[in-house]
């Protein structure tokens, strides 16, 4: 039976299975997205006591596992460290967990998304801001699942962006050169620079980096609603503008 130990993962979600286990779900650095059977984790033995205590959603643990199949079973867990997101940087650790579950196939490892992952759950534990934080993982994890945005060239030609001209985004595409008053949504030159530079200070970006994500995640999420946004809707403090998975 395949067994793994001591194996970095972040826990993304939990959610009760039977009578007293949990279904685990966890992002590994070399193992990719895949779910445990954590059994008798809401049981009263002191190490379910210690094992429910390190499943904590946003936690970095050390897990050891067995399994041959999708689903696993947990044989022990150690945490690594906690990351204590506050406030509106909940929903936030929320909705890029969901992002994760959505857009990567089980067992498909990412380094470079979970290097990312790591960076932007630190940024929302130390109060950073939180759109600028949210479009760079966004962007990141594009680029790394094969749909990333090249802010500084045309989609149809070696032509660099112009801060002078206007653009549309074609999903699978790029951008693509269009006069202003082209119907839709475009992007001016000035702005796609300003992301190509990783600058994020002029709020006409910040507005160009959520249209850009939404057009591009939505294509990948398909109709299927986050659950995440229903979570925002039904709280009392709601982060509609910090994500872009609603229409444009």
């Amino acid at each position: 039976m395949n067994r793994v130990d001591g194996a970095p993962c972040f826990v993304l979600h939990l959610r009760p299975y039977r009578d007293t286990s949990a279904l685990v779900d966890l992002f590994s650095l070399e193992h990719g997205r895949f779910t445990c059977v954590a059994k008798g984790l809401r049981g009263s033995g002191r190490s379910r006591q210690q094992w429910r205590a390190a499943l904590q959603v946003f936690n970095l643990v050390s897990l050891s596992w067995q399994g041959k199949n999708e689903l696993k079973s947990l044989l022990d867990v150690q945490q690594q460290q906690s990351f204590a997101l506050k406030g509106r940087a909940i929903f936030c650790g929320f909705y890029i967990n969901e992002l994760l579950e959505r857009l990567l196939y089980p067992l498909d490892p990412h380094s470079d998304v979970f290097l990312n992952y790591t960076h932007c759950i630190s940024q929302l534990a130390e109060g950073a801001d939180l759109e600028p934080t949210l479009r760079r993982f966004e962007f990141s994890l594009l680029e790394s699942l094969g749909y990333g945005i090249n802010f500084s060239f045309c989609s149809q030609s070696d032509e660099q962006i112009d801060s002078n001209r206007f653009y549309y985004f074609e999903v699978g595409e790029g951008l693509v050169p269009v006069s202003e008053n082209t119907a839709g949504v475009v992007f001016s030159g000035s702005d796609l620079l300003c992301l190509a530079a990783d600058d994020f200070s002029q709020e006409t970006t910040l507005q160009a980096a959520k249209k850009l994500s939404r057009l591009a995640l939505n294509a990948l999420l398909g109709d299927k609603p986050l659950r995440s946004r229903a979570l925002f809707a039904s709280s009392t403090a709601p982060l509609k503008e910090h994500f872009p998975s609603e229409d444009v």
